[in-house]
């Protein structure tokens, strides 16, 4: 969407580690990867010329959503929002990070051109709600989004429709009233009240559910690595734009 609806002298054709550079040296190049939002607080400190958009979602919803790679499978879990959320509070009030809510910029139907008035260095070529018409995603993006769709609200609560499945992600991971209140979701814990009595979905997510000693450690290497490999080459890079999901 970021691609499609802004000027960008290139973009990662699907998910990309901020770690990783571009093929050949651009101007403003533009990717997406969620787990970047645990790396990318240092990267702001050295990296005059990173941009980022830490994009924020109902966790309920982000608990019930699904993807193309596993469509039969809930997709993430409340652990790896809580820890991504936690990442992305710290990210909060950066000169160079925008926080979006999830579904408030879509509805927006500003003009091609008109001023964005959040992101300096970017030129808006078309308005999010018209993206389906002009977007041209890479095959693994259409494998991810199960197809290109008009940008509609309809997965904005999607949590109420799968009710099992929160409950058991409570039950797994703990409470979420609190961030609930705080990102002005819900004023306080009577939500819980639509939860009583349904018995929970406990089925695994795709993705884990608990991390072992051996994924720490792989994680921890490679974060080492990525940020010596970012430094050695920050002389080199042009100025850079990435969009944090």
């Amino acid at each position: 969407m970021m691609a499609t609806c802004f000027r960008f002298d290139a973009h990662a054709p699907h998910e990309m580690s901020i770690f990783k550079r571009p093929e050949r040296e651009v101007g403003l190049f533009c990717s997406k990867n969620p787990q970047d939002v645990l790396v990318a607080r240092p990267l702001l400190a050295i990296d005059p010329n990173l941009w980022l958009i830490y994009v924020i979602r109902d966790p309920r919803d982000v608990t019930v959503s699904r993807h193309g790679k596993a469509p039969d499978r809930y997709w993430a879990n409340l652990r790896i929002w809580k820890q991504y959320h936690r990442a992305g509070r710290r990210l909060m009030g950066h000169p160079r990070c925008m926080a979006a809510r999830y579904g408030s910029r879509a509805r927006s139907r500003r003009r091609p051109g008109q001023a964005d008035g959040e992101v300096s260095v970017l030129e808006r070529l078309h308005a999010f709600s018209d993206f389906h018409e002009t977007a041209r995603p890479s095959e693994g993006s259409l494998k991810a989004l199960r197809g290109v769709r008009p940008v509609s609200g309809d997965s904005i609560g999607a949590w109420r429709r799968h009710k099992p499945r929160v409950a058991a992600q409570l039950g797994m991971h703990g409470p979420i009233s609190g961030e609930l209140a705080a990102l002005g979701y819900e004023p306080d814990d009577r939500w819980l009240a639509e939860l009583s009595g349904v018995m929970p979905d406990n089925q695994q997510s795709f993705l884990n559910e608990k991390t072992t000693m051996k994924f720490r450690h792989k994680v921890v290497v490679h974060r080492a690595t990525g940020y010596l490999r970012y430094l050695f080459g920050l002389h080199k890079r042009a100025p850079v734009c990435r969009h944090e999901d």
